[in-house]
């Protein structure tokens, strides 16, 4: 048989024909192929149409729809992480301030100047912190009128009390400048038998003090800025100094701290620090803290003598005194002791 030709003559079969009479099955595989192949190319176009727009959103916008993400295994996640938080370092305690042991309790005894004195006293005590101070202070109180407050006995009691007293501070006579009634008599003030009436109250509460054998210390008054109540507290001060030298007490000059170069009264003048602060109330007549604290420092000065003093040597002076066998022996003991009681 001739093979087969392009172009071959007519009444003979063409190529094609006789290629289907050779392989029968050959078409029947060209048509699935190509059905197969247009059955992918549907399917792409609506894989496209569909889940497309879809795929293109999630990658510009980010967002995953849910049930898109695979959650791996348990024991294949990560905890989620944390910061660590780095405990506070320790912090040292601080060392407690060494304890002070108290040698001397004061208290404060007066009028409203007292209550002044007493806050200077304490302000300047608490900075050594070795010296208590109370104070005890009645605004209107004096000497004159026992009638209204009566020194004399509330010391009275106060010495059989069992209040804890080592020294006693004395701020009084503010109020004192008016008569003085004695049996019924009104003595005029200042006057002579004023000045011995007051004398023999100032006595009392010395002599009180020393029976009980605590130190007292008297303090002066100030000068005022109104010059005739200034002029009386001054001979009022003359009095109560002459009588506690006289009756072994110890007397605190605030005069000379509080007046100017021409010893008058001024309401500034320079404080603890040596700068200038006023020192006086507007009534000029109390003091400011400056000046209640300026004031204190002058009995300070008297407490620190008392307290620092060498207290056995007093204490042999005592005893001294105490197994003296004549009066000459005595008498020169009671010498020795009142040196060193006075430093």
């Amino acid at each position: 048989m001739r093979p087969c030709r392009n172009g071959a003559d007519h009444g003979r079969m063409n190529c094609y024909d006789a290629n289907m009479m050779r392989n029968p099955v050959a078409p029947i595989r060209m048509l699935v192929s190509a059905r197969a192949f247009a059955g992918m190319v549907v399917l792409a176009l609506v894989i496209l149409l569909t889940a497309g727009p879809d795929l293109v959103a999630q990658e510009e916008s980010g967002w995953i729809r849910p049930g898109s993400v695979q959650t791996p295994p348990a024991d294949q996640r990560r905890a989620p992480s944390r910061a660590r938080v780095r405990a506070p370092a320790p912090v040292a305690a601080p060392e407690p301030a060494p304890e002070v042991e108290i040698v001397a309790r004061v208290l404060v005894l007066g009028d409203s100047l007292a209550a002044n004195l007493g806050q200077g006293l304490e302000s300047i005590a608490a900075e050594a912190g070795d010296i208590a101070v109370s104070t005890e202070a009645h605004g209107s109180s004096g000497l004159v009128r026992d009638d209204f407050f009566n020194w004399p006995e509330r010391i009275r009691v106060i010495l059989t009390s069992d209040r804890e007293i080592d020294i006693a501070v004395m701020v009084v006579g503010l109020n004192d400048r008016q008569a003085l009634r004695l049996d019924g008599e009104a003595l005029a003030p200042l006057s002579d038998p004023w000045r011995e009436a007051y004398e023999a109250r100032v006595d009392a509460i010395i002599e009180a003090f020393q029976t009980a054998r605590i130190p007292l210390i008297w303090v002066g008054l100030p000068p005022m800025e109104n010059a005739g109540l200034s002029a009386d507290m001054g001979r009022l001060n003359d009095l109560i100094e002459e009588r506690t030298r006289r009756k072994g007490a110890i007397h605190v000059d605030l005069w000379k701290g509080f007046v100017d170069d021409a010893d008058r009264y001024t309401a500034t003048g320079p404080d603890l620090s040596g700068q200038t602060a006023r020192l006086r109330a507007s009534d000029g007549i109390h003091f400011t803290r400056a000046g209640a604290r300026k004031a204190a420092h002058f009995v300070d000065i008297e407490l620190r003598r008392l307290v620092e003093r060498p207290r056995d040597r007093v204490a042999m002076a005592r005893a001294a005194i105490e197994a003296a066998e004549d009066a000459r022996v005595r008498d020169a003991a009671i010498d020795t002791l009142i040196r060193r009681s006075l430093g």
